[in-house]
């Protein structure tokens, strides 16, 4: 019933960890891999361990054309009902995940999320984000301006999606114009996706749960590169400007909070260098009034 959808590009010192876990889930169907052109020994390693896993399903890309097309290559080729993404360089809590889905089933949910634990030089912590709540809920908040206000609390990879949610929207012309209305590559897709999502009032919920781990890398999508280069602040800036309404651009206690988180992902504004990204943050400080 359940399709685990892992976009990798070389990261054959990593992604066995995240197939493991994958193998463990009660109600697993298939891992679709997408192997983004890797130029490292992924190939023959993915195609090592699917000799004795049925479930596995290797696809690699003619060239590289990043993670969230590779992620929509995976979907397209998924055959389950309910979809879960994986990072490569990260893994998932079984019993976590198959509680998670558990939930999701019972209460018909279009959408459910757990918490994301953290992985630092082998060992595992707890990470509280600002924006989970204490109690699991259905429906129970605003989600769309809370993903605003708190950012990016639903880990992607700790979050069940029911397929047919994305049906009739969700393709390669909404990558493209992802990647033409900001200007370069795009790269926060499943922020984008969460926020779109939340506007369209389906069924969420939260189960407070530990059901993954991150393990952030300097070069990952989320790592320290992502905010030391401006392209956090950038992308922030520009999601806001592209799903802010009027009720939300009018309320100074929520564009107060929205406006300090977007700012602590870029301190010292001078030292920011790609004018793609100055035109998204000035754009978003002038629609709020700064």
């Amino acid at each position: 019933m359940l399709s685990v959808l892992i976009p990798t590009y070389n990261n054959a010192q990593f992604i066995t960890k995240a197939i493991a876990s994958s193998l463990a889930l009660k109600y697993l169907n298939e891992i679709i891999i997408v192997d983004d052109y890797s130029t490292d020994k992924t190939e023959g390693l993915i195609k090592k361990i699917q000799k004795k896993n049925n479930v596995i399903k290797y696809f690699r890309n003619k060239k590289n054309i990043g993670a969230g097309k590779s992620f929509l290559g995976a979907i397209k080729k998924s055959s389950s009902p309910y979809i879960l993404m994986l990072n490569s360089d990260d893994f998932f809590i079984p019993n976590g995940i198959d509680n998670l889905f558990n939930y999701m089933l019972d209460n018909n949910l279009d959408l459910a999320y757990g918490k994301m634990a953290i992985q630092k030089k082998n060992k595992i912590f707890r990470y509280n984000h600002p924006g989970y709540y204490k109690d699991s809920y259905i429906n129970k908040r605003n989600e769309f301006v809370d993903l605003l206000i708190f950012d990016m609390y639903m880990p992607s990879f700790g979050t069940i999606i029911k397929k047919s949610v994305l049906e009739n929207f969700y393709d390669e012309n909404y990558l493209k114009k992802l990647d033409r209305d900001f200007g370069a590559k795009f790269k926060a897709h499943d922020y984008d996706l969460f926020l779109n999502l939340s506007k369209k009032k389906i069924n969420l919920g939260f189960l407070n749960e530990f059901v993954c781990v991150w393990k952030p890398e300097e070069n990952s999508q989320s790592g320290s590169s992502y905010f030391s280069s401006g392209c956090a602040l950038a992308e922030s800036a520009f999601l806001f400007n592209r799903y802010a309404n009027k009720e939300i651009i009018e309320n100074p206690i929520i564009v107060s909070k929205i406006y300090s988180r977007i700012r602590e992902k870029f301190p010292d504004l001078k030292k920011l260098k790609k004018d793609i990204y100055k035109i998204h943050f000035k754009k978003f400080t002038e629609s709020i009034g700064i």
